[in-house]
């Protein structure tokens, strides 16, 4: 069942239970006082008459042993007085024994023995041949000699024909609300459900594998919460999806790179292995094809090493001790230096002094990969520039040239594994695109991170933000 339907036939249960038990026992209530005042009325009515007839006895005294002789005259008497004339009665002996009567009904022997000389009562009864209801009283005379009883009947069917009109108008009246309060309900309960809709359908996208679509987020009740909320996880799936999408794109990148990577060495060697079993060679055609293996072999080597050192720095403990920074750039200028010179270009290292809880070695490999991405960035005549200086929170290296410049569309690709934006140029000079991939995992262990900002022609600059491992 619908949502909306679930409030509409709740509300709705809850409308008739408090209306219609409210309105029966409005009905009921009111009923009820009404018959009381009817039966005191007809009480009273019983009351003043008994009063009266025990007066016009006493005035002809009238006694229970000369009532007989004096009937026909006390008859008259009673049926020319306007106020007898007006009431329904009956007087009786204590036998049953009708004396007197206006009633065209028999007497209530049941009424009479519930009676004595001392107290009155009453009986509502309903005539079913004429459909009537009759409240019938009766009461104790008494006589100088013994006690009479009268009797009296007063209509109250209006009373209850009202009451049946009153059930029959709150009937109708019931069905209307519950027409009128159903369409009403519904409707606000469809207006309310709108924005559980809204999610149920951009759940069903969702789950579609569209992850655009949010849901409308109006007002400040719960259920704007709920929206609000939702649109927060859809956010998150979203983005980890596209995370989870990224990373099994690079891994598939990363693999047929590594393919590409592997097939092209063994290739040539061995194309030029088969050229030297197969074939009578010259001397320098065998040194040729020798170098060209030995080449290959070297770049082979050159990239497992690579490899191997990304994978050590992602799952290998780091052996965690206070490094000078400074101590350390000088040393990496010195490991450096030989090759930079060899291909006429410059360094100046300008390093505060600073310490830093990291692995030397691993900060070392970093320093060494990012300047030799400098030395092959760069044009013989240029100048490398190493920095570093102490920061709030860590230590700060600054790795810059005066080489070609990255492109900005490939900035956001470099660190990724064998990304390479010149890949001939990388390959001619040994590199493999895995040196920044190993730069971003040492700073990444370091709470680290790597910037770039570069201008093509003009050159590249590297900053590593370091905060050092925290010791355990």
């Amino acid at each position: 069942m619908k949502f909306a339907w679930k409030v509409t036939l709740a509300a709705l249960v809850i409308l008739l239970l408090s209306t219609g038990v409210g309105s029966y026992l409005l009905i009921t209530l009111s009923f009820r006082s009404t018959l009381e005042r009817e039966v005191d009325v007809a009480q009273e009515e019983m009351q003043m008459l008994r009063i009266t007839y025990e007066a016009v006895c006493s005035a002809r005294g009238i006694t229970l042993e000369n009532l007989e002789g004096h009937s026909g005259s006390f008859s008259r008497t009673l049926s020319e007085n306007a106020y007898f004339a007006d009431h329904q009665f009956r007087v009786s002996t204590q036998d049953g024994v009708e004396v007197y009567s206006t009633l065209s009904s028999a007497g209530d022997p049941e009424l009479l023995e519930s009676i004595d000389e001392h107290a009155s009562g009453y009986i509502i009864r309903y005539n079913g041949k004429t459909g009537r209801y009759l409240v019938h009283s009766a009461g104790p005379m008494t006589l100088p000699d013994g006690v009479l009883y009268l009797e009296t009947v007063r209509d109250i069917t209006s009373l209850f024909s009202d009451r049946e009109i009153h059930y029959q108008v709150y009937r109708w009246i019931v069905l209307l609300v519950v027409g009128v309060s159903s369409a009403v309900m519904f409707a606000f309960s469809y207006w309310l459900t709108t924005p559980i809709r809204s999610l149920g359908r951009v759940a069903t996208q969702l789950s579609q594998g569209d992850y655009t679509p949010r849901a409308r987020v109006t007002g400040r009740d719960e259920i704007s919460e709920l929206a609000a909320s939702f649109n927060h996880m859809a956010d998150a799936i979203e983005k980890n999806v596209q995370e989870l999408e990224d990373a099994a794109r690079r891994q598939e990148d990363f693999t047929a790179s590594f393919v590409h990577e592997l097939k092209t060495p063994l290739t040539s060697i061995i194309g030029y292995a088969d050229m030297l079993r197969s074939r009578d060679l010259g001397e320098d055609k065998q040194f040729k094809a020798a170098s060209y293996i030995f080449s290959e072999g070297k770049r082979l080597e050159n990239l497992s090493l690579a490899l191997m050192s990304l994978l050590v720095v992602g799952h290998a403990t780091a052996d965690v001790r206070s490094v000078n920074m400074q101590r350390l750039c000088l040393e990496a200028e010195r490991i450096s230096l030989p090759a930079i010179r060899g291909k006429g270009l410059s360094l100046v290292v300008q390093a505060e002094e600073g310490s830093l809880q990291g692995d030397p070695a691993l900060l070392q490999m970093l320093l060494q990969n990012l300047l030799d991405n400098a030395r092959k960035a760069s044009e013989p005549g240029g100048l490398l520039v190493l920095e570093g200086r102490r920061t709030g929170s860590g230590y700060c290296l600054t790795v810059s040239d005066q080489g070609r410049g990255i492109p900005e569309a490939e900035l956001s690709k470099i660190t990724e594994a064998f990304y390479m934006v010149d890949k001939s140029r990388s390959r001619a000079e040994g590199g493999a695109g895995l040196g920044l991939a190993l730069c971003k995992e040492i700073a990444a262990l370091h709470q680290g991170s790597l910037h770039f900002e570069s201008q093509l022609d003009l050159g590249t600059k590297v900053t590593v933000e370091l905060g050092g491992i925290a010791l355990a």
